[in-house]
């Protein structure tokens, strides 16, 4: 598990391995501490849904945390319904009518950024209900509706699945805090793909990873003293 703290002043990776430490959360705790939380300030986590990393901050901090769903990971999705719907533009024998289908994907974004999820759904429905009509087409066309439809239901499945963590992303953002977890993602790279993955693609044991992890954040971070060599 990698990823970053930020807090006003300071930002700070950390990387571990649950299985190979004797205190995940307690090393967590320490890692927040050090970035200038004092053991009673609110904190938010932001993640792609899967519930570790909540999980480990919520033990780290001994309370309730804020989680939000990842913005990036929201608007991956709707890139797949915006794809697919270019897919069905573009068949040969499209009947329909172009301009009902040019905009879907903004709209879907929009609402979703703004926090109107029931608005969101609405839309995502009226989408499916035209595919669904199309489906009765020539095969190409039903092909191209048939995955709008099934990208719809995967962004349909994530946002259900993770309805708790959905906000209002305009008001962070317009607030200069982060909505997504993207700049995480580069972070991530950096650790799990050093020695662990891509060109250089190693078996660890879990203790080594972890110790891999948590050498190679203190490198990244400038933090590398004499108790890691």
């Amino acid at each position: 598990m990698v990823g970053e703290i930020e807090s006003p002043h300071i930002s700070r990776r950390f990387g571990l391995v649950q299985q190979a430490t004797r205190s995940p959360s307690g090393q967590l705790r320490q890692d927040l501490q050090e970035t200038g939380w004092d053991g009673e300030s609110p904190v938010t986590v932001i993640s792609d849904g899967e519930p570790a990393l909540p999980n480990l901050v919520r033990y780290a901090v001994g309370g309730p945390v804020h989680h939000i769903l990842d913005w990036w990971h929201i608007s991956m999705r709707v890139k797949h319904v915006e794809n697919a719907v270019k897919g069905l533009l573009q068949a040969k024998d499209f009947p329909d009518i172009p301009v009902l289908f040019e905009r879907p994907a903004e709209r879907l974004r929009w609402y979703l950024w703004h926090g109107k999820v029931r608005t969101t759904t609405t839309n995502r429905r009226w989408l499916m209900t035209d595919c669904k009509r199309l489906c009765r087409d020539d095969p190409e066309v039903r092909e191209a509706a048939t995955l709008i439809q099934a990208r719809c239901r995967e962004l349909y499945t994530y946002l259900a699945n993770n309805m708790d963590s959905l906000t209002d992303y305009g008001k962070p953002y317009r607030n200069g805090l982060p909505t997504s977890s993207s700049r995480t993602e580069g972070c991530m790279d950096d650790i799990g793909n050093t020695r662990m993955g891509k060109r250089r693609r190693m078996r660890w044991s879990p203790t080594g990873a972890h110790h891999v992890a948590v050498v190679w954040v203190a490198v990244l971070d400038g933090r590398l003293t004499s108790e890691y060599r």
